[in-house]
């Protein structure tokens, strides 16, 4: 059984590949899990609750992603700015330009749990769902629309590339390492205000996903995708 939640997007997507460079950022098209579970910790803090309690039970879920029906991201060069590499100018920061991408959705995301790593946190995980407010990159927001139970997921969900239950696979999809929430993370490895190093590899680990997009068309400025059917239920 699953426990899938869906949101509507209301704004661009962005989400820079954590593999990537400052100067040259591709963007995910879906949100990754560490992102997914990120978000509900930050929603446990704004609603009252313990995030870091949160943290402990999120960490292990398992999480398939539904993309919205298309995608088109566009390819732009932006003016950003960077510190300077010559301290002593006297400058604060340097201007100078960087590739970056942005997704239009049409559709709705659906994000899908497995009920029984969730056990009674059921109602809590319903909570701090309705209480996300973007995914991704700050401004990429979306609209919780609600939570239903799922038999199976539909094909139509991501996968991972490794997962020894697939005999087969087809490059009819897009191939993206999704990083998630590695084994031996602490709340304190994840918490941009402490002094401890996340660790690469460790606490934030890649997962190499399946993405059922289909590119159908692509020029310099934009490339478009189209959500195809080609993975096999899950129970």
């Amino acid at each position: 059984m699953w426990l899938v939640a869906t949101y509507r997007p209301t704004a661009l997507f962005s989400q820079k590949s954590s593999m990537a460079t400052s100067s040259g950022a591709r963007t995910n098209l879906v949100p990754t899990p560490y992102s997914i579970k990120l978000a509900l910790v930050e929603a446990a803090f704004r609603s009252g609750l313990d995030g870091e309690a949160v943290f402990t039970w999120v960490k292990p879920l398992t999480i398939y992603l539904e993309p919205p029906e298309e995608a088109v991201v566009n390819h732009t060069f932006v003016k950003v700015l960077r510190e300077p590499h010559d301290k002593k100018s006297g400058r604060a920061f340097d201007s100078t330009i960087a590739y970056r991408e942005y997704a239009f959705f049409r559709g709705r995301l659906r994000i899908a749990f497995r009920l029984a790593e969730v056990g009674d946190k059921r109602e809590e995980l319903v909570r701090l769902l309705a209480h996300v407010q973007y995914l991704g990159k700050r401004g990429s927001f979306v609209q919780f629309c609600g939570v239903e139970e799922l038999a199976e997921l539909p094909p139509s969900f991501t996968w991972h590339v490794l997962d020894n239950s697939r005999s087969t696979l087809t490059l009819n999809v897009v191939f993206q390492p999704l990083d998630d929430v590695g084994p031996s993370a602490t709340f304190d490895r994840v918490n941009t205000y402490s002094d401890e190093r996340l660790r690469i590899g460790k606490d934030r680990v890649f997962v190499p996903t399946a993405i059922p997009y289909r590119l159908v068309a692509s020029s310099r400025g934009y490339s478009h995708y189209r959500r195809v059917n080609v993975a096999t239920s899950r129970k």
